[in-house]
């Protein structure tokens, strides 16, 4: 046998090799379709619309309105072409692009008629899928033990919870019981301790006013004697006229008129009748001649005689009338003297309670310390009630896997921020600058797809925009082996995106497929 024989034998074999598993079907029609397009029949539109004779398919003329007549040309606008791409995926690509001089399916198909030096990388392609299928599927791999220890502990630690929570709502009973007596006990002390306590005051009060009174009644008597001028034991409106401060009209100067009026009509008062109806109307304008400025200086060369000063420069109005009585006024007034802004006569702070009074006041301290003490037990039982049933009533996934989650917060920074997530509490937004904290949403519920709601989480109702909405963040979850917050964005205006990587959310790898070996035509 030449040559030539034996290359023609072997090439006749690798054709009838390769026809026996070629499939037969029009170019850009997929396996999945090849039953629509016989050759010995009639072809029918893919929508039913038309039939055409078979030698009407692919003849680069669009005949059907689904295009599905022109699978491997360009002629139908709506068709679609089917790279087989042995060796990566199949994939349909829009007739359009069929013969357009750019390779769009990697194993060339597309730009048959074309020209187009194009090459075939579906193998390549493939291989680098794979390598990353690998790799996603090693992290889902080691995400699940990660994942699997998460769901362990969240049922241990959810069975501890219930325990707790069991043994904090018995002890709540006893605090409560506890409470409740030390209440009845605490009212019944206060009681004798309150009627001591106001009996001391109502008597302090009682000779504060008696004080004041008498001390009233002193300076009464003081104005009377001094206004008295003729010392006849009567005030007579006469009397009055010089003290011009008393005038009602505001001319500056006391009439008979308003002496009288003052007087309440009569011509003239005894001391008593002053005390009781006089002096309460012009005490506060009444200015006594030991109140009165200090005459100016007198100018050299008067008549007037100088003033002699006195030795002790501290003591004023010596040798006035009524200098006796203002001794007496100092030895009074130090027995009562309070603190600045005080009254004369008025004791600035009520004096210590009485031995007996104190003691009911130290048995009601301590009932009232035990009391507090036990509700402040008490108000600790039910927050940590609180907390342990609003964790063990919130959704951590479909077995817990979430759980390990609760009560952690997570960072990411930016150049111009630092987010912080805290699952299941909220979501908020920091400046680097300085600046408050802005609150980017508090936890709402699960947000995914009715077939996988546990991979994202929905945070609302948090810091109001300037005129806008409430500001929102949905946090999508992604498996990988570490806890962290690798990404954020705004979508839309005042609405935020957060990638999430944890274990919890990887899921058991599927099988990754291995390439075609045979080429489909």
């Amino acid at each position: 046998m030449t040559m030539r024989a034996l290359v023609l034998v072997v090439g006749l074999l690798a054709v009838l090799g390769c026809r026996a598993v070629e499939v037969k079907r029009p170019r850009g029609v997929s396996l999945s379709n090849r039953v629509f397009y016989d050759e010995a029949k009639p072809f029918t539109c893919l929508d039913g619309s038309k039939t055409i004779p078979y030698d009407r398919v692919n003849d680069d003329y669009c005949d059907c309105v689904d295009g599905s007549d022109e699978p491997g040309t360009s002629a139908c606008s709506n068709g679609r072409f089917h790279c087989t791409n042995a060796g990566y995926r199949p994939t349909y690509i829009p007739s359009s692009r069929v013969n357009d001089g750019i390779c769009d399916c990697c194993d060339t198909t597309d730009e048959y008629n074309s020209g187009a030096n194009c090459q075939n990388t579906c193998r390549e392609m493939g291989r680098k899928e794979r390598e990353e299928l690998e790799k996603k599927a090693e992290m889902a791999r080691e995400g699940m033990l990660l994942k699997q220890k998460y769901i362990e502990d969240s049922r241990k630690g959810r069975e501890e919870k219930q325990v707790r929570l069991q043994e904090m709502m018995e002890k709540r009973q006893s605090a409560q019981s506890e409470v409740d007596s030390l209440l009845a006990k605490k009212v019944e002390v206060e009681a004798p301790e309150k009627e001591a306590k106001d009996a001391h005051k109502k008597e302090w009060e009682e000779r504060r006013e008696a004080e004041k009174a008498a001390l009233e009644k002193k300076k009464s008597l003081e104005a009377f004697t001094e206004l008295d001028e003729d010392s006849d034991g009567t005030l007579s409106t006469q009397e009055l006229l010089s003290h011009s401060e008393l005038d009602s009209d505001g001319d500056g100067s006391l009439s008979d008129q308003e002496a009288q009026d003052l007087l309440s009509g009569s011509q003239s008062v005894d001391v008593s009748t002053f005390q009781d109806s006089i002096w309460p109307k012009i005490k506060e304008k009444y200015k006594s001649k030991s109140e009165a400025p200090s005459p100016p200086p007198v100018e050299e060369g008067t008549d007037s005689h100088p003033e002699i000063p006195h030795e002790d420069d501290g003591d004023d109005d010596d040798g006035e009338e009524g200098g006796d009585d203002d001794d007496d006024d100092d030895d009074l007034d130090e027995d009562h003297r309070g603190p600045p802004g005080k009254s004369q006569g008025e004791e600035s702070e009520m004096p210590p309670y009485d031995d007996a009074t104190q003691q009911l006041i130290d048995a009601a301290e301590v009932v009232r310390n035990e009391y507090e003490s036990a509700s402040k037990s008490l108000r600790e039982i039910e927050d940590t009630i609180r907390n342990l049933e609003k964790e063990i009533s919130l959704d951590f996934g479909s077995q817990g896997e979430f759980s390990y989650l609760y009560g952690q917060c997570y960072e990411l920074s930016t150049p111009e921020y630092v987010y912080r997530l805290c699952p299941f509490n909220r979501v908020t937004q920091k400046p680097k600058a300085g600046g408050s904290e802005t609150n980017l949403g508090i936890w709402n519920t699960w947000a995914g797809p009715e077939n996988d709601k546990f991979s994202a989480m929905k945070y609302d109702q948090g810091t109001g925009c300037w005129q806008g909405p409430n500001r929102s963040t949905l946090v999508k979850l992604l498996c990988g082996k570490e806890t962290v917050v690798t990404s954020t964005s705004e979508p839309s205006r005042c609405e935020y995106l957060m990638e999430f990587y944890t274990p919890a959310a990887c899921q058991q790898p599927a099988e990754i497929p291995q390439p075609e070996e045979h080429d489909e035509l």
